[in-house]
């Protein structure tokens, strides 16, 4: 699992982590994201992202702290 905590960042920065992460998924059997933001606006591009990437996305909310688990179908 590939774990990015973008906790504190605003947009484009999650974005970008999140792409350098899915560009690192399946090497080395990481067959799964974790990825942590805090702010609604993070939470809805990444999960846009992912899911236009062709990705499977789960969400935890933790009052206000998001846990988007991204695995490819």
């Amino acid at each position: 699992m590939i774990q990015v905590d973008a906790s504190g960042l605003s947009c484009p920065e999650p974005l970008m982590l999140l792409k350098k992460a899915l560009d690192e998924l399946g090497s080395d059997g990481k067959n799964e994201i974790l990825l942590l933001v805090d702010n609604k606006t993070a939470l809805e591009n990444c999960e846009r992202l992912a899911k236009k990437k062709g990705y499977t996305v789960g969400v935890e909310d933790n009052d206000g702290t998001y846990r988007l688990h991204i695995r490819w179908v």
